[in-house]
């Protein structure tokens, strides 16, 4: 993985060097000028807590460098806590929080989310004029937490704001292509799942200090382990045409798995993507209309 470079426009959030590319199938670091940034100061966080839909905070079991086995699972989904005094005990208490919708709930980190966007495209042309899909999500975690081994269902770059950790990176050509389908068509992170046998593909790991960022591509699977302190991380996720078109491919494959055929992987054949590119519209407009036709993915 590359090095981090430092942004070379004045007062903007991010900025990548020249050559930068979102269609990259390795992660890379860039740096980000978000550290110290006032919208993650503890009283504003606190507030974004308070005020954010509970159903939109997950909170988590997770493991630590003592208790760690190996295994990289998602811990399990704690419930019946506070958010606000989980949020103030991570130093003590080992625990994982990741906050979904704030861009909805709370005008100004979606306007944040925005002019990141805005910023990293001065730069990174090939984003283009219509990413869609925006979001930013704020992650929370404990000094030595290990977290669990994921994909995210779009390409995104993780900025570290306070603390300091390693990122272990994994080609989106490592996941089965069973899984991709449910993680794409669910958004649910528990449809990817670590093997010891990924190992042979990973990326260089790459170190994170507030300033610096991680561009994520897409659907690379990921882990974490944290260093001694408490980390707070903010990322920021998208599509564009190309990212659209894969995931239009590996919606309507799931589909067709569902019928009981074997379609080809994405990108094994072009020009039966282009058909199935063109099959996503009326598969999309018959699960709006018709729900009881919608295929039941359970993760």
């Amino acid at each position: 993985m590359s090095g981090a470079n430092s942004p070379r426009k004045t007062g903007a959030l991010v900025n990548a060097p020249a050559g930068s590319s979102v269609l990259s199938e390795s992660p890379f670091k860039i740096k980000n000028n978000l550290a110290g940034h006032p919208l993650f100061e503890d009283a504003r966080l606190k507030r974004l807590l308070r005020t954010l839909p509970k159903e939109h905070i997950e909170i988590r079991a997770v493991q630590s460098l003592d208790t760690n086995d190996g295994g990289y699972r998602r811990g399990e989904r704690l419930t019946d806590v506070d958010p606000v005094e989980t949020f103030e005990r991570l130093g003590e208490k080992p625990g994982w929080m990741l906050l979904h919708e704030s861009w909805i709930h709370d005008p100004e980190y979606g306007e944040l989310m925005r002019q990141y966007i805005h910023d990293l495209a001065e730069t990174v042309s090939d984003i283009g004029g219509d990413p869609s899909d925006l979001g930013c999500w704020l992650f929370f975690s404990s000094g030595r937490c290990v977290v669990h081994f994921h994909a995210d269902p779009d390409q995104s770059f993780l900025n570290q704001i306070r603390g300091s950790k390693t990122i272990y990176v994994y080609p989106a050509k490592t996941i089965p292509e069973s899984s991709l389908e449910k993680l794409v068509y669910t958004h649910n992170q528990g449809a990817v799942t670590y093997r010891p046998e990924y190992e042979a593909s990973l990326y260089p790991p790459a170190h994170m200090v507030p300033g610096e960022t991680v561009f994520l591509p897409l659907f690379a699977p990921h882990r974490v382990i944290n260093d001694d302190d408490i980390c707070v991380s903010f990322n920021v996720g998208f599509h564009t045409r190309k990212s659209r078109r894969r995931r239009a491919v590996h919606i309507v494959n799931l589909e067709m798995r569902r019928l009981g055929m074997r379609p080809s992987p994405y990108n094994e054949r072009p020009g039966i993507d282009s058909i199935k590119n063109q099959m996503y519209l009326a598969v999309r407009a018959r699960n709006k209309f018709f729900k009881f036709l919608k295929p039941e993915v359970t993760v």
